[in-house]
């Protein structure tokens, strides 16, 4: 597996896609009913989205790695980068992509931010479709979700 040196989520999922496609999927989940279309969707999937993270717990932990932390406000900021159904959707699979994907990023000072990042990517299976999907963790004394994104299995969006 390679370590992208691309800047976006996209593009590194990308340069990995061969690898990425040969391994099996990590999650699968079935949701038809957000429509994004529709005034206030991201504030109804947002509700939704800390719902089942309160369930499952806000701290994502994977071995070797330690915790990824999830809060309400951290989902909250995420959903400035979701624009699509299938973006909106992953959110319920990022937990399996950070547990189980494989590293694919890893940028010290990301973007001149004065932060680093650390990318993992996995298959996974949305509405019966699979895709690559990749979570950018923010290292930054703690370990916080930042973003997710992801492509069809030819690298078009999902």
């Amino acid at each position: 597996m390679s370590i992208s040196d691309a800047q976006y989520i996209k593009d590194q999922i990308r340069d990995n896609i061969v690898n990425l496609n040969a391994l099996p999927v990590v999650a699968s989940c079935s949701i038809d009913n957000i429509d994004t279309s529709k005034h206030g969707w991201k504030g109804r999937l947002k509700d939704e989205v800390i719902a089942f993270y309160s369930k499952i717990g806000a701290k994502i932990n994977r071995q070797g790695f330690g915790d990824v932390i999830l809060t309400p406000r951290i989902i909250n900021n995420a959903l400035e980068y979701v624009s699509t159904e299938g973006e909106a959707v992953a959110f319920f699979v990022a937990h399996k992509v950070i547990k189980q994907g494989i590293m694919i990023g890893y940028h010290t000072n990301h973007k001149d931010r004065s932060l680093d990042t650390i990318t993992f990517a996995a298959p996974v299976e949305l509405n019966s479709k699979r895709g690559n999907m990749a979570v950018v963790i923010k290292v930054a004394g703690r370990k916080l979700y930042k973003a997710h994104r992801i492509l069809t299995t030819d690298g078009s969006l999902f």
